[in-house]
């Protein structure tokens, strides 16, 4: 191509008015397709395509298929990929604060947790430092509560937590509450816990209630305490670099169909949880549901700890938010 003809290219595409701009996005996650995230990947872009007359386009994939939580966020944060379908305590190593979402017992519903994440002190103390880590925050998709689970002891109250091991994730967060609560927090690999759980190696567990289903770790630890002690916030977010380049009547699009998504996401969610609380206790599963207050108030008395870490000024404000 000559150096003329090169620059005639160049000046027509120039030329092209931002209306008449088409955006093509790559959006990745590690869950499987029946994921009620994934679902809400489809509607989203459905509703991105049928809202911009084409314009938009999302591309989804996909069970790690752009590669592991780890190197979809570092592709992101590149602009290589333009985002991602993940959850929010993984960007707490690019943005520590984020770390505030993670306090223990912050919201107890899924109707409060999006109240607060809706509220202009999410936007204000958070979305900016997200931004300049590179990562635009779209929407918020997904709230799950976690619960604990047991494979012999009954949990009723906060005392019978006492000395139990008890499977957490390697965060600051959790296993301090956990050693609030009087239990030997034991983190370990995910994969590893099924056999654990056999071998008596821990006492029982903690995550959501589809999660513990759908592993299969009731069959190994069939007593379910649903405390609601953590909430794991997932959500949509786009690489800043890939954000600064799409037309702002597609952004005004975009951000419309991502709250189509959430919805989706969660219809589906609330769907499956009514039935699996169900098919848990037809498979013998024994489901109790301890007076929270205890659980609360130890859980919201660990925030302190992690004053130096996040900042007194964040914590309040965002506790303040969540009431």
């Amino acid at each position: 191509m000559t150096l003329r003809i090169a620059l005639t290219l160049a000046a027509l595409l120039a030329a092209v008015p931002a209306a008449a701009q088409e955006v093509v996005l790559t959006i990745g996650h590690v869950l499987d397709l029946k994921h009620p995230l994934h679902l809400g990947g489809v509607r989203m872009a459905e509703a991105a395509a049928k809202q911009s007359n084409g314009r938009i386009k999302v591309n989804l994939f996909p069970s790690s298929q752009l590669g592991s939580d780890r190197e979809m966020l570092q592709n992101t944060q590149a602009g290589v990929i333009s985002g991602m379908l993940e959850a929010t305590t993984k960007l707490v190593t690019f943005v520590p604060q984020f770390g505030v979402l993670d306090l223990p017992y912050l919201a107890t519903s899924r109707e409060q947790a999006f109240r607060l994440l809706d509220s202009p002190v999410i936007e204000q103390e958070l979305h900016g430092l997200a931004a300049q880590a590179g990562f635009r925050i779209i929407g918020y998709w997904e709230v799950t509560l976690r619960s604990i689970y047991t494979r012999t002891k009954v949990i009723n109250s906060v005392a019978d937590l006492r000395g139990m091991k008890i499977r957490v994730i390697p965060s600051p967060s959790f296993i301090t509450l956990f050693r609030a609560l009087g239990a030997s927090p034991t983190p370990m690999s995910f994969g590893e816990l099924y056999t654990a759980l056999q071998q008596g190696v821990v006492d029982g567990a903690e995550n959501d209630i589809l999660t513990y289903q759908g592993v299969k770790h009731f069959e190994v630890a069939k007593n379910l305490a649903i405390t609601n002690h953590m909430m794991l916030i997932n959500a949509f977010f786009v690489s800043e670099k890939q954000w600064a380049k799409i037309p702002d009547d597609l952004k005004s699009v975009l951000r419309a169909a991502s709250l189509e998504g959430r919805r989706a996401v969660t219809e589906a969610r609330e769907a499956r949880e009514k039935t699996a609380l169900t098919e848990l206790k037809n498979a013998g599963v024994h489901v109790t549901e301890p007076d929270l207050k205890p659980f609360i108030d130890t859980g919201r008395g660990t925030y302190k700890e992690f004053e130096q870490r996040l900042g007194r000024e964040l914590i309040d404000k965002v506790v303040a938010a969540a009431k």
